[in-house]
């Protein structure tokens, strides 16, 4: 570590590729939940179906995962969160087709506004072009 920061982001004309199995210019979306009743084994597993429906009845969720904090904390990590979920879709518009969507919009009002406390969300785009 130099500056405080890990030496992987001092690295100068670094360029990412993408994971395997995945094509240049996928969508990611990561969800952090914070739950109302932290560490309620039951609303977590509620979330965890959920997201997994999501990979089984949405086609544009290209790829989902889900799980728990390692609780290994330190200056650059936040443990607080219940559960991290991933999304890949191909493209903005098929993330906004999966906005629209049945299954999510139902999983929004029944499971994840009533069962979380916080949510936040990020977005990625994986266009080696752009990333360097």
């Amino acid at each position: 570590m130099a500056n405080g920061f890990p030496s992987l982001l001092l690295l100068p004309n670094r360029t990412l590729t993408p994971l395997p199995n995945q094509s240049p210019g996928h969508l990611h979306q990561i969800g952090l939940v914070w739950l109302k009743n932290p560490g309620n084994a039951t609303d977590r597993q509620k979330i965890i179906q959920a997201v997994h429906a999501f990979a089984k009845e949405i086609p544009e969720v290209k790829s989902a995962t889900i799980g728990r904090t390692d609780g290994i904390g330190g200056p650059f990590s936040d443990t607080t969160y219940d559960l991290c979920f991933i999304l890949t879709f191909e493209n903005e518009a098929a993330r906004q087709r999966y906005n629209n969507h049945p299954t999510h919009k139902k999983a929004g009002k029944e499971l994840f506004l009533p069962l979380a406390k916080k949510l936040l969300l990020y977005r990625f785009s994986q266009n080696p072009s752009k990333v360097v």
